[in-house]
């Protein structure tokens, strides 16, 4: 086995220093021999293969072959290896770890969904070097598919331990509420909006509103959407109002653009804004799917911290305090008047991942806007 792995390594390793050899059929070599590797039940080639190609990415970190190979060892040794046998797969998430390479999250993801046994018995059991962060990212990609943990006993002692409450993670519930029931379904088609207008340069008055957005409200207002800045070529605004005339379901789609938003910013060409009136329900599954779905050029942050970023989102735009728990932010919201929009502005990219949430909270006074757009 040394042996192969030093050849494979010595193949990885041509990539970047001969232009006569053909990456396509270096990496399919690799591919063909650790799935056959993998078929025959050699789980230990996959991890000695994967500790190896870790430690030639930390020598030669602009190099791509090596993580493009690890990514590839690492999904079939999750994906194909069985329920039995753990050792390997936490070997190398501990390795990424302490390589600088995080893939907890992923490979949590990953685990809850191809391998739900071994996903349950190292969520009770422990994960070892693995480290805390990737046993809370199981514990709630397991409350997502199953949608509690409760019926584990050990799972609960952990959940309740200062390893799991000091980590963001332990902020979430360990069953799903109600209104994330059905998180894996669509929607389904909004046919026709609730109203809708036209927006012309000078022709909307200002609203009288008085900005109150901070740097701070800002994030928390964006957590949901953060990623598509981030990882792609996303656009955010984010702000949050306190309006000097309450705003009324009549009157929502003409305050909106009297908001002074860059995102309804008609420049010289009139545009129809169409505003929809919207569950809290269907606010969170907008915000979750926008963490987890990802942006053009980025992956998504996968079940767990898609989960704890829409909850941080919603908590912002219903006016919840920082560190207000989901079961409050909710009791919060039911209370505010939710709206989605779609506009025809220049600002928005118009090619599929484009976002407008409005939360009015209960006296009408204040309103908070989460408007995102990217394009690849």
């Amino acid at each position: 086995m040394a042996d192969q792995i030093e050849e494979t390594i010595r193949e990885l390793r041509s990539l970047g220093h001969s232009t006569d050899v053909d990456p396509g059929k270096v990496m399919r070599r690799v591919r063909a021999e650790s799935e056959r590797r993998c078929a025959d039940g050699d789980t230990g080639y996959l991890g000695d293969l994967g500790i190896a190609v870790l430690a030639c990415h930390q020598a030669e970190p602009r190099a791509w072959q090596y993580l493009h190979a690890f990514d590839h060892l690492f999904r079939l040794l999750v994906s194909e290896s069985g329920d039995s046998d753990l050792t390997q797969t936490l070997r190398l998430i501990a390795a990424s770890r302490a390589a600088g390479h995080g893939i907890e999250a992923l490979a949590a993801a990953l685990l809850a969904q191809n391998r739900p046994q071994a996903a349950s018995s190292a969520a009770a059991e422990g994960t070892g070097a693995a480290g805390d962060t990737f046993r809370a990212c199981l514990v709630h990609e397991l409350v997502l598919r199953e949608g509690t943990v409760a019926r584990s006993p050990k799972i609960v002692q952990w959940a309740g331990s200062e390893a799991l409450r000091s980590h963001p993670l332990g902020r979430l519930p360990l069953a799903l509420l109600d209104v994330e029931q059905g998180w894996e379904k669509g929607l389904g088609d909004i046919v026709e909006p609730d109203r809708e207008t036209v927006v012309v340069a000078g022709a909307q008055p200002l609203w009288p509103a008085t900005d109150v957005t901070t740097d701070e409200l800002s994030g928390a207002l964006s957590a949901a959407v953060q990623n598509w800045a981030d990882d792609s070529n996303g656009e955010i605004e984010a702000r949050v109002f306190e309006l000097g005339v309450p705003v009324t379901p009549a009157t929502i789609a003409t305050a909106l653009p009297a908001l002074d938003l860059e995102c309804l910013e008609p420049g010289t060409i009139p545009f129809r804004l169409a505003v929809f009136d919207i569950s809290v329900r269907v606010a969170w599954w907008i915000l979750f799917h926008a963490a987890l779905d990802g942006s053009a050029y980025g992956r998504g942050r996968y079940g767990a911290y898609s989960r704890l970023f829409a909850w941080r989102s919603l908590a912002a735009l219903a006016g919840a305090d920082e560190d207000a728990g989901p079961e409050e932010v909710m009791a919060l919201a039911q209370r505010c008047t939710w709206y989605r929009f779609d506009a025809g502005s220049a600002w928005y990219t118009h090619v599929f991942w484009d976002l407008g949430l409005v939360a009015v909270r209960p006296d009408g006074r204040s309103l908070a806007v989460l408007a995102a757009t990217d394009t690849d």
